[in-house]
């Protein structure tokens, strides 16, 4: 069962000239426990090359692990977990083919696609845009604190609130409800990663 109320969303763009590998580290390093693998644009072999030391770096630091989409790459490195967009394939599928051993996360935008991945059996669910966010410009409408608090109360699981997630508003989402917070540029960068990662940390306290 994860534990950790702060998930790491990657993008290796957000990283140059740094690697990802080498940001992940630095997080890690500054006590992040969960990490999603998120490039979706890569092939198999691409993403499989920077999931492997990414894969051994969360053991070293007995973090967990989710790969986006991608099941087997998911059971070659030996991950935690599975995170599945809104539109991907069912929980169940992945229970069959990775014979339950994987967690399985998926992303929600809305309430009855929330009920059913909980129907399904996910272990824990990203809910967004809960704000504004410049790493997915085509949403132009946040869902707002408000919904957040109402999606929390129609399920049974953990909710991770998502877009635009800022260390001082941390506060806000986990007050109606929100079991953690997912962030991707608000850590993830070539500069100061560390540092931004313990901002959230300490705001999760």
């Amino acid at each position: 069962m994860l534990t950790s109320r702060l998930y790491v969303i990657t993008n290796r763009n957000l990283c140059k000239p740094k690697s990802i590998v080498s940001v992940v580290s630095e997080i890690l390093d500054a006590g992040v426990k969960t990490i999603q693998l998120r490039e979706k644009d890569l092939n198999d072999t691409d993403l499989l090359r920077i999931a492997l030391p990414i894969s051994q770096l969360c053991q070293n630091y007995d973090a967990y692990l989710f790969i986006n989409s991608n099941v087997q790459i998911a059971i070659d490195v030996g991950a935690a977990g599975l995170h599945l967009p809104d539109n991907d394939i069912s929980v169940q599928e992945v229970r069959e083919k990775t014979q339950n051993e994987l967690m399985v996360a998926c992303s929600t935008h809305g309430i009855l696609t929330a009920k059913k991945r909980e129907t399904e059996g996910a272990d824990f669910l990203t809910y967004s845009p809960i704000y504004r966010t410049r790493s997915k410009p085509t949403y132009n409408v946040s869902v707002g604190l408000e919904n957040l608090e109402k999606l929390v109360h129609h399920v049974n699981i953990p909710v991770f609130a998502l877009g635009g997630i800022t260390p001082d508003r941390v506060e806000d989402c986990i007050s109606v409800g929100a079991s953690g917070v997912a962030v991707m540029s608000g850590i993830v960068s070539p500069t100061d990663s560390a540092l931004r990662a313990k901002a959230y940390l300490e705001n999760l306290l």
